[in-house]
């Protein structure tokens, strides 16, 4: 498949695909960052993994690597086969994972060095090829792995570790402003490509998470977003301008206003954004409907605003036609007079003399005729208008009841912190 003979339908899932492969490149790096432990035993009577649901980390690395793979296929991309010279590729990925998995000790897993390298260099050839057939395959294969990163780079707080870490791994970096605005906008370009309520799911949790210069500390010592009311509209620019105005002139500098957290705050900072990922992994990587995050009491929340919301538009309707029915029933009645009236004289009279009398006054008639023509356009006119007025409105609950849905699902897929 080239990019010259792709329909609409393809090019959809051809995005929603390489958004998938990028954020699973991340997640295999991350994880193996992270480090694998030693698989557990498992036991004859154990659940199936699947239908219990319960995936080992070295299960998820292993089924990851797996489904690096498929998707490799579906985009008809190129995967390196493994050789003398090169024993880790893309493809040997599963294979050393389940023999890891199988015998710790007498297979050990590559080092994070070399499958760093490996996952670059096929991850770079996978993006110039992309790039080469269409932008938003490779915006899309791009934003999939820098979404995965705002969790999976991030270094876990607490843990023990030789080297100093760095800041692009910290939090600071990660949840940045900045940073995730920039995901944002790059959602924005390949939202028609994605299913209804992923693009909006993940663009408000993105909202939400970028609280590295958000963040301050009360009289009390907790946790609170600074000028929070100008930060619920900071979608205005004038509330941004004046936020960051007050913000720099209370912390002095852009680096003062990342405050520092304990330990104890970082570790549940990192573990409300494991939550969160987990939920972006399942939109990007269609694992999960946004509709499936609902609860019953959610569907009956939106049935009952939706309805409420129904009736009232309805009843603004009948107001507003009432409304205008009676300016124009004046008119209407003055028109419909004078129509009979001409009729009337030009009906044929019986004189005293048993004669047929038409009076008849060409000029009045004719002008008479445009009136009844004007009003005859204008009475198909208003019927237009009518018939397009009731089609809204048969539209208007569905839309309605979309956008309360739409704006639990956001709710729903977001986790906040603090």
């Amino acid at each position: 498949m080239t990019g010259n003979n792709v329909t609409s339908g393809d090019r959809v899932q051809e995005v929603q695909q390489a958004l998938s492969l990028g954020w699973i490149l991340a997640e295999i790096l991350g994880r193996w960052r992270q480090g694998i432990q030693p698989p557990r035993k498992t036991k004859a009577y154990d659940r199936l993994s699947f239908s219990s649901h319960e995936v080992l980390p070295g299960d998820a690395l292993n089924m990851a690597a797996q489904r690096v793979l498929l998707l490799a296929r579906n985009l008809q991309l190129t995967v390196p086969q493994p050789s003398a010279a090169s024993e880790v590729t893309i493809a040997s990925l599963p294979d050393l994972i389940d023999a890891y998995m199988t015998d710790p000790q007498v297979h050990p897993l590559p080092d994070v060095e070399t499958v760093r390298s490996m996952l670059e260099d096929w991850g770079r050839s996978v993006w110039i090829a992309l790039a080469a057939r269409s932008q938003d395959l490779a915006t899309a294969f791009s934003l999939g792995g820098s979404l995965a990163d705002t969790y999976w780079y991030m270094w876990p707080p607490g843990r023990t570790t030789k080297r100093v870490v760095r800041v692009k791994e910290t939090w600071r970096d990660l949840l940045a402003r900045q940073r995730t605005e920039e995901l944002i906008s790059r959602l924005r370009t390949i939202e028609k490509f994605l299913p209804p309520n992923v693009a909006s799911a993940l663009m408000h949790s993105l909202d939400r998470w970028g609280i590295a210069a958000e963040l301050e500390r009360g009289r009390d010592g907790r946790l609170r977003v600074s000028y929070r009311l100008l930060f619920a509209w900071r979608r205005f620019s004038w509330a941004r301008q004046l936020r960051y105005r007050l913000k720099l002139r209370k912390f002095g500098s852009l680096s003062g206003m990342v405050i520092s957290l304990s330990e104890d705050e970082e570790r549940a900072l990192y573990r409300n954004l494991t939550r969160q990922a987990e939920i972006w992994g399942d939109l990007v990587r269609g694992d999960r409907q946004p509709e499936n995050y609902l609860r019953p009491s959610d569907w009956e929340w939106i049935n009952w605003l939706s309805r409420i919301t129904y009736a009232v538009a309805i009843l603004l309707g009948g107001v507003l036609g009432v409304v205008t029915m009676s300016v124009l029933l004046p008119s209407l009645n003055n028109l419909a007079f004078g129509v009979s009236t001409a009729t009337t004289r030009a009906l044929p009279q019986i004189t005293g003399k048993g004669t047929v009398a038409i009076h008849l006054d060409p000029k009045e008639l004719s002008a008479w005729f445009s009136v009844i023509a004007t009003l005859s356009t204008f009475l198909v006119f208003v019927g237009g208008v009518v018939a397009r007025f009731f089609r809204t409105l048969v539209g208007i609950y569905d839309r309605v009841r979309a956008w309360f849905a739409r704006r639990r699902i956001q709710a729903r897929t977001t986790i906040t912190w603090p």
